[in-house]
């Protein structure tokens, strides 16, 4: 997924027009199927594919990917 500016308009990369669905789970983390590219925070990417879960509850060992700790602490969100 990815957006960009081209003079100073707003544009699509083709990548981003692939469907992407996001489910919050009850007290679990953020599902989302479909292709992703995941920029971390020490500028490594990702490739995923098929289904991806994100942290919600802020204790996964594993960020910004669910590790089930949500379970552990009993998250509530």
């Amino acid at each position: 997924m990815g957006y960009y500016f081209k003079d100073g308009v707003n544009k699509i990369s083709e990548e981003s027009t692939k469907e992407q669905i996001v489910e919050v789970t009850p007290n679990g983390p953020l599902m989302v199927y479909g292709n992703l590219q995941v920029k971390l925070p020490n500028g490594e990417t990702k490739q995923e594919h098929k289904v991806t879960a994100f942290c919600r509850c802020g204790a996964s060992q594993n960020k910004p990917f669910c590790d089930g700790t949500h379970k552990k602490i009993d998250f509530q969100g």
